[in-house]
């Protein structure tokens, strides 16, 4: 009888590493690819804040605390002049954390509090930690991407998908110090989990989406969809039958358990405010507060952002206006083609998203922001990468993408006006 057992775990053991061997081939490809486009962007993102830091004069900004940050002279500029806007907020939370005193409750914790984190390992550098946490989230989200794409569709769109995500318009905002990487990286993870039917993985990092932004709730809304749409193909390629029906109802119900699972990250940090400051709303009523925003039904956004682009673009130096209405109009355009092409998860997910961030309005930009936020529906970059199948059209992606985040880096690292 050892002879038997030893005899099965001489074949099973082999067997195993094999399998093993080949899901760790499976992964390099879209490893080493990923890695090449990301050092690319990043090392031509840094030599283009060499350039602005050298050709033209840096606007001075301050902390959140009204503190200015001091400018001087020296090749840290090309590190530091990505700490612009939202990203001293985010690491003025890493630092001080939350008050009730000041506007830090708009901000989600969990981009903050990883940097905070990672800083510990920094020997106090902030900095460096937010770097850390946004470009190792980044790389990996590029690298799900690949997979899921490969999945969706095959490896020559997923090459597309990955590159065209890297330099799109606002890609800027995933390499430097915001909280869009981290976001990205929950999105796609959970949807690749659950594409590979992890559900409750796919509900676990769902919690990173939530925790991250107020948004994240439509990942968990997207997965719903995605566990009723399964189920559905399940139950079409099953036996049919009484006990076959019931089997594919204990099916959706966990499913659909595991989507709800994400909702846990928003419902933890509203209850946060509650037990420590007895506001649980404090991040809601903020985005009207401080922010200026306020509620507006999309097309009406979209309507005036309309109006105030045409207006805006004959006026010197007024032209932010038209930007943010060019790029969320191309952003529409492209979310269309997922409505139709792609599953029902996707369109939920990418029409959920627009409809969120454009339903709250800067009286006097109502588009501000938006097109930052397009960055992470990834799906956007799908119909990119299918229309770049045809002859001709990859190149020029690459350099009307590849111009416009150029464009948009060099505003926001000279003058602080954009997005």
């Amino acid at each position: 009888m050892s002879a038997a057992v030893a005899a099965k775990h001489g074949t099973d053991r082999p067997a195993w590493r094999q399998a093993r061997l080949h899901s760790l081939r499976e992964w390099l490809p879209a490893l080493r690819y990923c890695a090449v486009v990301y050092l690319a962007v990043r090392i031509a993102l840094f030599l283009l804040a060499a350039a602005a830091w050298g050709l033209t004069r840096e606007q001075q900004s301050s902390m959140p605390n009204g503190q200015p940050l001091p400018l001087t002279n020296g090749w840290h500029n090309v590190f530091t002049d990505w700490d612009k806007l939202d990203a001293n907020w985010f690491l003025y939370i890493a630092k001080t954390g939350y008050s009730s005193h000041n506007a830090t409750a708009a901000f989600y914790p969990g981009y903050p509090m990883l940097v905070r984190l990672v800083g510990y390992l920094c020997f106090g550098h902030l900095l460096l930690a937010a770097y850390l946490v946004s470009n190792v989230a980044l790389l990996a989200a590029l690298i799900l991407l690949y997979r899921l794409t490969e999945h969706e569709y095959d490896q020559a769109t997923a090459r597309r998908a990955v590159l065209y995500l890297a330099i799109f318009p606002t890609a800027a905002f995933l390499f430097g110090l915001y909280s869009e990487s981290l976001f990205l990286l929950a999105a796609v993870g959970a949807f690749y989990l659950a594409r590979r039917g992890h559900w409750w993985w796919a509900g676990l990092v769902g919690i990173g989406a939530t925790l991250d932004r107020s948004i994240g709730v439509v990942v968990a809304l997207a997965l719903a969809v995605e566990a009723v749409h399964q189920t559905i193909e399940d139950r079409h390629r099953g036996a049919p039958g009484a006990a076959a029906r019931g089997r594919f109802a204990v099916t959706l119900a966990a499913r659909l358990a595991a989507s709800a699972v994400p909702l846990a990250g928003t419902v933890g940090y509203l209850l946060f405010w509650q037990l420590r400051y007895h506001d649980w709303a404090r991040s809601i009523t903020l985005q009207k507060t401080h922010w200026h925003r306020v509620f507006s039904l999309p097309w009406l956004t979209l309507w005036h952002g309309l109006t105030l682009a045409a207006s805006h673009a004959v006026v010197g130096d007024n032209a932010r206006w038209t930007f943010d209405f060019v790029f969320l109009a191309a952003g529409l355009a492209l979310a269309i083609w997922v409505a139709v092409r792609t599953r029902p998860a996707y369109a939920v997910y990418t029409w959920g998203s627009i409809a969120l961030f454009m339903s709250e309005a800067v009286p006097g930009r109502p588009l501000e922001s938006d097109p930052r936020f397009l960055v992470t529906v990834f799906p956007l970059v799908w119909a990119l990468a299918r229309l770049g199948r045809r002859p001709g059209w990859h190149e020029g992606v690459v350099a009307v993408c590849a111009a416009s985040m150029a464009i948009v880096s060099w505003l926001f690292l000279t003058t602080q006006l954009v997005f």
